[in-house]
């Protein structure tokens, strides 16, 4: 290591990103986004057409497809796509070998916090449906930050609900976005290299860690 390089402290937290990080979500929201927006538009969206527009609550994602058409219609389809999501989340998992990581990162009692870009409303259903709603002693969406990742704003909230400093936080998660907010935050950066989606645009952004399955963010405090 070179004398300008800052020697980074201990890991003492683990924020994690929800969908395509901890939970399999992403077939159910594109079920849910074409439920509710398809019979205004007439058009059948794609996987790749619904990830394309995540980076925004869903609630607010769904208005600007819908920014065209009334307000009541807007309304009625931002209800559509939460019934969807409630009711098809039978369908939905957890990664495998998240369920063993989070539970050993709570046996050794380090703190831990989710930070999404979906909506609070949503989000609570995931968490509420698998299990986890009191598993996180943080838990941050993009409708608590102004800014949305890329930017810090939504890790850095994490951080301090936990009362963890951001240089002892890692941020594990799937994205571009992700990768981009944690090194805006100063947090150790670590793409959940199980979900394969967006691993050749975050190969390009130099994470700090590549975590191939669950149980190697274990090694971040070991």
């Amino acid at each position: 290591m070179s004398a300008s390089q800052p020697i980074r402290p201990p890991i003492r937290a683990i924020i994690f990103d929800l969908d395509g990080t901890l939970v399999d979500t992403f077939e159910m929201i594109v079920g849910a986004f074409n439920a509710a927006i398809s019979p205004i538009t007439g058009k059948t969206y794609s996987d790749a057409e619904v990830i394309s527009r995540f980076g925004i609550p869903d609630s607010q994602m769904l208005r600007r497809e819908l920014s065209s058409y009334p307000n009541d219609v807007a309304d009625r389809a931002v209800e559509v796509y939460h019934a969807y999501y409630a009711q098809n989340h039978a369908a939905v998992s957890l990664f495998p070998g998240i369920g063993e990581l989070l539970s050993e990162l709570k046996r050794r009692g380090v703190p831990m916090g989710v930070m999404t870009g979906k909506g609070i409303r949503s989000a609570r259903i995931t968490l509420a449906a698998l299990g986890l709603a009191d598993t996180f002693g943080a838990v941050v969406t993009g409708e608590d930050v102004s800014k949305q990742k890329p930017e810090p704003d939504g890790p850095l909230e994490a951080a301090r609900q936990l009362g963890i400093a951001p240089r002892e936080c890692a941020f594990v998660g799937d994205s571009p976005a992700d990768v981009g907010a944690g090194k805006a935050a100063g947090m150790l950066t670590v793409v959940a290299g199980w979900h394969p989606v967006y691993l050749e645009e975050v190969r390009k952004l130099g994470p700090d860690v590549w975590a191939r399955q669950p149980r190697d963010v274990l090694r971040l405090i070991d």
